[in-house]
């Protein structure tokens, strides 16, 4: 990855076509956002409305990483992560927050309860991809 600090332009070096996203967000504006952020970089992506389409959702396929609202109706972001955790077969996973709830307590509540990142929204693009590969590579 190259930083221009003047201008904050940055362009990956790797390539993201493997890249598969599993999007959970219940609020349309949010998933267009992240749509958007993805699309402009050539991520592959799917989209669900809760947490209990996300469980269905990887009974079908194994994303790259999901990224998930914590506050849904039906099942939330919390309970949908422990579901994951909990499955042999999806526990590897890289899961991400994203959240309207910005404060230093949820951010810590989503560490401690095995999140691998935590975004308030709306979210900043270009450091929301930067942290994404972050996660992906450690993976």
């Amino acid at each position: 990855m190259v930083a221009n600090s003047k201008r904050m332009k940055v362009t990956f070096t790797m390539t993201f076509q493997d890249w598969l996203v599993l999007v959970v967000e219940d609020d349309y504006d949010s998933t267009k956002m992240v749509a958007k952020v993805l699309e402009h970089h050539q991520i592959r992506y799917d989209t669900v409305g809760n947490g209990a389409e996300c469980i269905q959702a990887l009974e079908r396929f194994i994303p790259t990483l999901i990224v998930m609202d914590l506050a849904m109706p039906v099942m939330d972001g919390w309970r949908t992560l422990s579901e994951i955790r909990a499955n042999p077969n999806t526990a590897h996973i890289p899961v991400v927050a994203i959240t309207a709830y910005s404060s230093p307590n949820v951010a810590a509540d989503a560490q401690l309860a095995g999140f691998d990142g935590y975004f308030p929204k709306p979210l900043h693009p270009i450091r929301f991809v930067q942290e994404l590969v972050k996660i992906v590579e450690q993976g």
